[in-house]
């Protein structure tokens, strides 16, 4: 009797411990980590017949504010900065990925980020507006939303409203209204500027200029120290040519995240109109460029790519635009799986 009593005990034992486990969030789940797609993958919510490029996507998140480039606006005249909001979403009972634009009007994401047009009215002029660059500054809980709160932001991006591209900011860490755009001075010349991005410690601003004929990659030592916005304001300039990333032809589009960079090149060696390469900055230099290969780059033009990390995916998110056939029409916005980055 003893026995059985003792085998009865153990007997209910197991069976909580298997109804605890068999009420476990993630039971019944195929797939705990997503993976994106090695091929290129257009963003087909996100285009048009017009050209769309020049993205920028600052934060993680499921859904989180993406801004680009586009003359869908003049219809095919001058480029303006356009606003959307861009979803990931990965089903781990299905497998399946959905890269959409959430256009739903309830969701905190969508009211917070709402100010970025505010920015947008300020920004976009009669010529071209390239390259945006958001740098999140944290959650304002002065908002005059139903949510009363409101995401910050840095926004860098140029312009060519004074003849040629310079690169120029504005911000709405004060309030929500964002200030009147400002040129950053110690960067600007009197040729094209453009595409600015910071380095993981903000200790340089990294950006293309044609000032010597060709667009090359620059950057300007600052003082890491000080906030980003006192940079931004700084007088001091000492621009100087990174001749590891450089080369003979056009270098253009340079994007920083921790110590990888991307950006678009017609150089030699490619396969044809411009590629997208990546560097890795080791004992504080860059790597020779590499060429993404021919699963992203082909005959036609890639163009402005920008990474993101994804948590819970095998590998990392990138962005770019190419006037590859198959589109909508013009440069459309891309999405790729890339090795992870260290």
């Amino acid at each position: 009797m003893k026995t059985i009593k003792k085998f009865k005990k153990i007997s209910t034992f197991v069976l909580i411990v298997s109804l605890i486990y068999s009420c476990k969030p993630n039971d019944g789940y195929k797939y705990f980590t997503g993976k994106f797609p090695d091929t290129p993958t257009n963003l087909s919510d996100f285009n048009t017949q017009y050209d769309d490029y020049n993205s920028t996507a600052p934060s993680l998140g499921e859904t989180f504010p993406l801004c680009f480039s586009s003359n869908r606006n003049s219809r095919g005249n001058n480029y303006d900065i356009v606003y959307k909001l861009m979803t990931i979403d990965f089903s781990k009972t299905s497998g399946i990925l959905r890269v959409y634009n959430n256009t739903s009007g309830n969701l905190n994401v969508v009211i917070e980020n709402e100010n970025i047009n505010n920015a947008l009215s300020k920004i976009n002029t009669s010529s071209d507006e390239f390259g945006p660059y958001l740098i999140p500054q944290g959650r304002k809980y002065n908002g005059t939303n139903i949510n009363g709160r409101y995401e910050s932001y840095i926004f860098l991006y140029s312009s060519g409203i004074e003849g040629n591209q310079n690169i120029m900011f504005t911000h709405n860490t004060i309030n929500e209204n964002y200030e009147t755009p400002k040129k950053v001075n110690f960067l600007n010349s009197d040729f094209n500027d453009a595409y600015p991005t910071l380095n993981n410690d903000k200790s340089r601003i990294y950006f293309t200029s044609n000032r010597d004929g060709v667009y090359n990659i620059y950057y300007n030592e600052t003082d890491k120290t000080k906030s980003i916005l006192e940079i931004l304001n700084d007088t001091k300039s000492n621009v100087i040519k990174d001749t590891i990333l450089s080369s003979n032809f056009d270098d253009k589009c340079p994007f920083i995240l921790d110590n990888f960079m991307v950006f678009t090149s017609n150089r030699d060696g490619g396969y044809g109109g411009f590629d997208l390469y990546y560097s890795i900055k080791k004992d504080g230099k860059w790597s020779t460029p590499v060429n993404f290969g021919n699963k992203i780059n082909t005959q036609y033009d890639e163009y402005r790519p920008i990474v993101r990390k994804e948590w819970d995916f095998s590998n990392d998110f990138m962005i770019f635009s190419s006037n590859r056939p198959g589109g909508k029409g013009g440069f459309d916005l891309y999405y790729v799986g890339i090795e992870k980055i260290d």
